[in-house]
């Protein structure tokens, strides 16, 4: 019998409960630029805060007492991950598309 090795993807990965499935969303990293895409299709932009603390991005989304399908809901998401190195932190942008993601990009200092 033969053994064979697991292979596994080394990328970045960030938990985010927002995201469909498991709950585990990819992160670009590469020489150049840095981009993730969170799920925040439940706020609106001015719901959603991103700061940046010295090598930690954290991302803040809330908002009071909203009705949907299921009733009366209130949401409140705080997460902090750790940035990749050599992440311009001046370079730092979000953006929440009208399909409700939010992306967050940044380039990387050579």
């Amino acid at each position: 019998m033969m053994s064979v090795p697991v292979q596994c993807d080394e990328g970045i990965k960030w938990d985010w409960p927002l995201q469909k499935g498991d709950g585990v969303v990819n992160v670009l990293d590469d020489d150049d630029h840095f981009e993730v895409g969170l799920e925040a299709h439940h706020f609106l932009p001015k719901e959603i805060e991103v700061k940046n603390i010295g090598d930690l991005l954290e991302i803040h989304m809330e908002h009071m007492v909203k009705t949907d399908n299921f009733g009366d809901v209130s949401r409140n998401i705080t997460r902090c991950y750790k940035l990749p190195k050599n992440v311009d932190s001046k370079t730092i942008k979000s953006n929440l598309d009208s399909n409700g993601i939010l992306h967050i990009h940044a380039n990387k200092m050579h």
